[in-house]
C-alpha cells in the first residue's frame, strides 16, 4: 500500500536538495562552462520546484496584484519599445532583466507555501551544513590566493568591463576574501544573509558556526558588511533593553567579523615570492624592510562610498526632477552618457561601461515610480498588519541589507532568501497560511 505521506515528504527532501545545489551554483559566480555563467545556470535550476508548484503558487491568493504589478512595470518598456528601433541583443537584455524580476516574485511566493515547519527544519539542517562547507571554502581560497595554491581557474570576465580578468592581488592594500565570486561585496552580498537567517531563526548554541562564517566574512575587508554590522549591533542593543535577552550566536558573529575585517595581511608580506609579488620586487621590498610580519589596520570609514556609488547617486537625483521612464534598457545607457558629460567638465577619461549599482536606482529608473511605492506600500502593509516586534525589526535590516548592495536587480535567489526571512521572522503566531 502506498503511503502518501511518505511520497510527500520525499518530494519535500528532493525540493531542499535542488534548492541548495542552486544556491551552490548561484555562488559559482567566477566561473562559467561554454560561455555560460555557472550562477545563471544555478538560478534557472532555483526556478524548477516553483515550476513544479506553479498551480498551488497561483492559488496563493496574490495572483492579482502580480498581474497588475506585472502590466505597471511593463508599460514603460513597452512603449519604448513601440516608439524606437531595436535590436535582437537589445531583445535578449529586456528579456533577462524581467525574467529575473519574475523569478524573483516567483520564488517569494514559492517560499511562502513551500516553508511550513517541516520544511523548515529541512532547511536549517541544509543551511547548517551549508554554511559550514562554504566557510571553509572562503577561507581555504583565501589561503590559496595568498601562498600560491590551488584554486579553481576563475574563466569568468571580471563585471568591470575595462578588466576583464578577476582582480585577486592586491599590492598595498591587505589580501580580501572572494571565495567563489568575482568581487568581495558581491560574496558578502549572497552569503551573508544566508549566515544571518540561520542564527537568528535557530535556537541552538552555534557559537562555532558563528565564529567560523564571521571570520570568513570579514576577510572579505567589505564596507558593506561593516554597515549592516552595525545595524546589527543596533537590533542587539534595542532587542536586549526591551527583553533583557540577547541572541549569544550572533554576538560571536560580529565580534568575529569585525575582528578579520579590522586586521590584515599584506600579501606580499606573508609570501613575497608569490607569482604575483615577483612582478613587483622594488615594491615589495619596501613592503618587508623591517623583516616583520606587519598588521595593517582597516581604518576606514564605512558609511563613506566610493566615487562610482557617488556617481550614482548624483545620476539619480539628477534624474528624479524630470524623470521619464523609458524601460530598463537604456538605463545604463543614460548613466554613462551622464559620467561622459562630468568626465568632460573635469578633464577626466571614463573609457568603461559602468552600471548604476543599485536596484533602486534602476528599477526607478527604468520604471518610474511605480517601484519605489510598491516598494514602500508593501512595508507599511507590513508594519501595520504584522505583530510590531523584533522579529519584524530583523526582516526589515535583512530587506535594506539587499537594497543598498551593489546587486542591481532582483533574482529568483533574492526571491528565495525574503520569502524564506518572510515566514519566519513576520508571521504571526496565529496564522496558519500566507
Amino acid at each position: 500500500m502506498i503511503n502518501i505521506e511518505s511520497m510527500k515528504i520525499d518530494k519535500n527532501n528532493i525540493y531542499v536538495n535542488i534548492i541548495f545545489i542552486s544556491i551552490f551554483l548561484i555562488f559559482l559566480d567566477a566561473y562559467e562552462v561554454f560561455s555560460i555563467p555557472i550562477s545563471w545556470i544555478g538560478l534557472l535550476l532555483l526556478v524548477i520546484p516553483a515550476l513544479l508548484e506553479g498551480k498551488d503558487i497561483s492559488n496563493s491568493g496574490n495572483i492579482n496584484i502580480i498581474y497588475i504589478f506585472s502590466i505597471l512595470i511593463s508599460i514603460p518598456q513597452i512603449v519604448f519599445i513601440v516608439n524606437n528601433e531595436i535590436n535582437s541583443s537589445y531583445n535578449l537584455y529586456i528579456f533577462l532583466r524581467y525574467l529575473n524580476i519574475f523569478s524573483f516574485i516567483f520564488l517569494f511566493y514559492f517560499s511562502l507555501y513551500f516553508f511550513n515547519a517541516k520544511n523548515v527544519n529541512l532547511a536549517m539542517l541544509g543551511l547548517n551544513r551549508f554554511i559550514i562547507f562554504f566557510s571553509a571554502i572562503t577561507i581555504y581560497i583565501f589561503i590559496a590566493q595568498i601562498y600560491d595554491l590551488y584554486e579553481p581557474f576563475r574563466n569568468r570576465a571580471n563585471t568591470d568591463i575595462a578588466e576583464m580578468t578577476q582582480a585577486t592581488f592586491w599590492l598595498s592594500q591587505p589580501h580580501r576574501a572572494m571565495s567563489t565570486f568575482r568581487e568581495p561585496v558581491i560574496f558578502v552580498t549572497f552569503f551573508f544573509p544566508l549566515v544571518l537567517i540561520y542564527l537568528k531563526y535557530n535556537d541552538n548554541k552555534n557559537y562555532l558556526i558563528a565564529v567560523i562564517s564571521g571570520f570568513a566574512l570579514g576577510l572579505s575587508k567589505s564596507d558593506l558588511l561593516r554597515v549592516i554590522s552595525l545595524l546589527i549591533v543596533l537590533y542587539l542593543i534595542l532587542n536586549y533593553l526591551s527583553t533583557k535577552k540577547i541572541k549569544i550566536s550572533l554576538v560571536f558573529l560580529i565580534l568575529s567579523m569585525f575582528t578579520s575585517s579590522t586586521l590584515g595581511f599584506l600579501e606580499c608580506n606573508l609570501n613575497p615570492d608569490s607569482i604575483e609579488c615577483s612582478k613587483f620586487e622594488e615594491d615589495v621590498k619596501k613592503i618587508n624592510d623591517s623583516g616583520d610580519i606587519k598588521i595593517k589596520i582597516n581604518s576606514s570609514n564605512p558609511v563613506n562610498l566610493d566615487n562610482d556609488r557617488l556617481s550614482s547617486i548624483r545620476f539619480f537625483l539628477d534624474t528624479l526632477p524630470n524623470l521619464n521612464p523609458e524601460g530598463i534598457g537604456i538605463v545604463n545607457i543614460k548613466f554613462n552618457d551622464y559620467m561622459n558629460e562630468r568626465s568632460e567638465e573635469t578633464q577626466l577619461s571614463i573609457e568603461n561601461m559602468r552600471n548604476v549599482q543599485n536596484l533602486i536606482i534602476f528599477y526607478t529608473l527604468g520604471f518610474g515610480f511605480v517601484f519605489p511605492v510598491t516598494v514602500f506600500l508593501v512595508y507599511l502593509n507590513l508594519f501595520i498588519t504584522k505583530k510590531r516586534d523584533f522579529d519584524l525589526l530583523f526582516f526589515f535590516i535583512l530587506s535594506i541589507f539587499l537594497f543598498i548592495s551593489p546587486i542591481e536587480e532582483l533574482n529568483a535567489y533574492f526571491g528565495l532568501i525574503l520569502g524564506l526571512s518572510f515566514i519566519l521572522f513576520t508571521k504571526n503566531k496565529n496564522e496558519s497560511d500566507i
